[in-house]
């Protein structure tokens, strides 16, 4: 049996592949999930070595790495022919990530602390970056709009520089606040 005959094969696994399967999806999150720990801990171990704030890591190389693979798949479906579906994707992908992801991780927070519930934190970093986003939202939805639902090159530089006015107001409020505990 060679490869052709597993992409050729229309049926679902039999109930003992099955098993096999669901194992190994379980198993590579777990490999998944050690590996990243590892990084991220490279990472920090890294950034105190440099004698670089935590924030400035995550909004610089945390935030870059986690999205390069979203990059390389919007790419290649812009380049198949369908860019629609690619800036679908660009909004979409970590639309979901941010609403599944934060809004497990904040659903099982407050299930454990019930009758308190989970209050966040007002760090000033969490404040611009809200600020930013949403006034790149509503910047995008005004502009496409506008423009009958067409992304124009001139809004895509102007977003691009959204981002850079971005980075920089972040990295300096995270360099203003690294000294500082917020709890």
């Amino acid at each position: 049996m060679g490869t052709a005959y597993f992409l050729a094969v229309k049926r679902p696994p039999e109930s003992g592949h099955l098993l096999a399967v669901i194992v190994a999806f379980v198993m590579s999150v777990f490999w998944i999930s050690f590996i990243a720990g590892e990084l991220l801990g490279c990472l920090m171990a890294l950034g105190r070595i440099l004698g670089v704030s935590p924030a400035l890591l995550g909004l610089t190389v945390l935030a870059w790495g986690n999205s390069i693979g979203d990059l390389v798949a919007d790419v290649a479906v812009a380049r198949v022919g369908q860019p629609a579906m690619a800036v679908t994707g660009c909004f979409a992908g970590p639309m979901f990530n941010m609403l599944v992801g934060l809004g497990l991780a904040l659903t099982l927070r407050t299930a454990k602390d019930f009758p308190v519930g989970y209050k966040l934190d007002r760090h000033p970093g969490i404040l611009v970056a809200f600020g930013f986003l949403v006034l790149g939202l509503l910047g995008s939805l005004v502009v496409v709009t506008c423009s009958g639902f067409q992304v124009t090159r001139s809004w895509g530089i102007c977003l691009i520089s959204w981002y850079l006015v971005f980075m920089v107001v972040s990295a300096v409020v995270a360099n203003m606040t690294s000294g500082l505990t917020f709890r």
